[in-house]
């Protein structure tokens, strides 16, 4: 008759997961990957350093605000359209605008946002406005617009091909403060007034970011792994 051995084959297995404890290995691939640093961008400085770069190089653009409020940036401004045929033709010399950009998802620390309540004026008042009764038919005027915002900082901001999304190349950042982009992983954008709050996992240390552009522009907290997110 054949006998079994001394351990059957559940002990054996139990035994070998015992040996190399495989909720450990688990638990510390999990803390591996958890956030370890929390970036807060101050969005009433960037918007003082937009007003002092970005207006002056645009042509076009007279007037931009970018804020941030709960859960999306607001962009406003105006915009001079009067060399276009079309505004000539309707006498319309300059447009306000205003649009909102909702985060939808963070991949390889960058971040694309969605354009949301895109709307166009005409900034002479009118009792009829007709810039936005042809904003409403024909959105070129969004695409004027944005595309006018992204040539401005083409290392920072690009279109995607849907002509609404807009991406934010963080890396930018963090090549200007010499910290290795592979060496950051940002896994999520939250906004609140004045804030953009980036979650991040770096191997290492982000002071360098303070330093290059300023506490009043970025502050960087450590978070423990403990933090809920």
């Amino acid at each position: 008759m054949l006998k079994l051995p001394s351990k059957n084959i559940f002990q054996i297995f139990d035994s070998v997961l015992k040996e190399i404890n495989p909720f450990q290995v688990l638990l510390g691939a999990v803390e591996e990957t958890k956030d370890n640093y929390r970036l807060e961008i101050n969005m009433k400085y960037i918007n003082e350093l937009m007003h002092i770069e970005v207006l002056e190089e645009a042509e076009s653009l007279l007037e931009l605000d970018i804020l941030a409020r709960e859960g999306k940036i607001v962009s406003r401004g105006e915009y001079y359209v009067g060399d276009y045929f079309l505004a000539d033709f309707l006498r319309v010399k300059e447009i306000g605008f205003n649009a909102d950009f909702i985060p939808i998802w963070v991949k390889g620390n960058q971040v694309r946002f969605r354009v949301e309540n895109f709307r166009v004026w005409n900034k002479a008042r009118k009792k009829f406005d007709i810039v936005k009764w042809i904003a409403k038919l024909f959105p070129y005027n969004r695409t004027l617009i944005l595309r006018e915002l992204v040539s401005l900082y083409p290392n920072i901001l690009s279109l995607t091909r849907l002509q609404n999304e807009v991406r934010l190349n963080l890396n930018y950042f963090l090549k200007k403060a010499n910290i290795s982009p592979e060496s950051v992983k940002i896994h999520k954008v939250k906004l609140e007034t004045n804030k953009l709050i980036f979650y991040l996992r770096s191997t290492i240390a982000l002071k360098p970011l303070a330093d290059f552009f300023g506490a009043d522009a970025i502050r960087v907290f450590s978070i423990s792994h403990s933090e809920s997110l």
